[in-house]
């Protein structure tokens, strides 16, 4: 489950998205630098392919066991993010992922149109598959949002076919939504949402209202600040997301019966130069923090370099304190000094690389004495209701073990 924004504002462009995904998986976010190649292969989560003669530098929010990725964007100032989405039939064998799609693309494109046309080649080459879930099967198709500093488009999928529209803003979520309306279309013009799309699961995703929010947000969104709020946003009947699950709010929190969670979340500004992005590196972006990080800098927390566990350990060692608010009333002050924090690091953002460098190295250090300074277990307890904490103690019974750390790759057949 996710939600992904898009907003063209003339000479630039942003980008947001949460990632949602099993509660225990950690989301590592990681600087690839271009390369060259001299032939080869690709091993992607489940499949070989032939490398590119050169890849660009990408920046990647990726959970731990895939070699895909959720979020990204690339030196270039291309910035995707895919979508589960919920379609008819049988799904692929195992092939490549949304994750690997994302990825390749951002490997191989310099602009969001070139972007488009990688994904459609190699979705009608290799197709689409394989089980995405960490600590359960889980089986789906991809749509997936992709922008540079001019162009956005929307790419929504069912196996090898496909339709694209381009918007001047968009969100999308758990649900196929070009119709008839797309510009471009692999496998026949149609309705293209009606046609493919499976009612049961995509109701049960809670995309409807999720989508309905987002759009919604991006009728006035003009800053990051904008993006971020929308992304932290909870659903009118959800009066404490730590108290239950809200699969049907922007910022998931797992404990119903069904959903997942928010695992990583992350805003980004492509303009002429260096994308600026502000992430989380950490889970439920309500109650984290979106450092300000230049592309290409240096890595610094939470930002790593390909095979380094501090990333994997800085979103763990944070699970903590998110945990332990769980059947907590999180007082306002608390969000108030959130959001100071973050108002101050936005009003020092700059084109030059090494005060970037400071202020991300100056956030961290900011980050790590706001935590300091709550202790969740002085917070008032909410009522929650049996199921709610019955949920959430299985969860945290396997990270405490930590079975967490790997997933359990069952490769059976897809749904009917």
């Amino acid at each position: 489950m996710c939600d992904t924004l898009g907003v063209l504002q003339g000479s630039y462009a942003l980008f947001g998205k949460n990632s949602d995904r099993s509660p225990n998986e950690a989301q590592i976010t990681e600087l690839y630098p271009a390369r060259i190649y001299d032939g080869g292969e690709v091993a992607c989560t489940y499949r070989l392919i032939p490398q590119a003669r050169e890849t660009l530098g990408v920046l990647l929010s990726r959970p731990v066991w895939m070699w895909g990725a959720e979020i990204g964007v690339n030196e270039a100032g291309v910035a995707i993010g895919n979508e589960a989405v919920f379609t008819k039939g049988k799904y692929g064998a195992p092939s490549l992922t949304g994750m690997d799609l994302l990825r390749l693309a951002l490997e191989r494109a310099q602009s969001a149109q070139r972007a488009v046309n990688v994904i459609i080649e190699l979705l009608e080459t290799y197709g689409q598959g394989g089980n995405c879930g960490f600590d359960h099967t889980f089986y789906y198709d991809n749509s997936f949002l992709i922008t540079d500093k001019d162009k956005l488009f929307v790419l929504e999928t069912c196996r090898k076919n496909w339709v694209v529209k381009s918007y001047p803003r968009a969100s999308i979520s758990n649900r196929l939504s070009i119709g008839a309306d797309g510009e471009r279309y692999g496998g026949g013009i149609c309705d293209f949402a009606k046609t493919y799309s499976d009612p049961l699961y995509s109701y049960f995703s809670g995309s409807r209202q999720r989508k309905a929010a987002s759009a919604c947000s991006l009728l006035t969104a003009s800053t990051e600040a904008d993006l971020m709020r929308a992304l932290r946003g909870h659903d009118a009947t959800v009066a404490n997301p730590f108290a239950q699950g809200s699969v049907s709010s922007c910022c998931m929190h797992y404990g119903g019966m069904v959903g997942d969670h928010t695992t990583a979340s992350m805003v980004i500004h492509l303009d002429v130069g260096a994308p600026t992005v502000f992430l989380t590196g950490t889970s439920t972006p309500c109650v984290s923090l979106y450092k300000p990080y230049r592309f290409g800098n240096p890595a610094r927390l939470p930002v790593t370099t390909p095979g380094d566990e501090a990333g994997a350990r800085y979103w763990r060692e944070a699970e903590a304190f998110r945990r332990a608010l769980i059947g907590k009333i999180v007082p306002a002050e608390f969000y108030a000094e959130r959001d100071t924090l973050e108002t101050s690091w936005m009003a020092d953002v700059s084109g030059n690389a090494q005060a970037m460098d400071e202020l991300l190295t100056r956030a961290i250090d900011e980050e790590a004495a706001f935590y300091a300074k709550y202790d969740p277990s002085a917070f008032e307890k909410a009522p929650v209701k049996k199921a709610f904490v019955k949920n959430w103690a299985k969860k945290n019974a396997a990270f405490s073990s930590g079975s967490a750390t790997q997933p359990k790759k069952k490769e059976q057949e897809s749904k009917e």
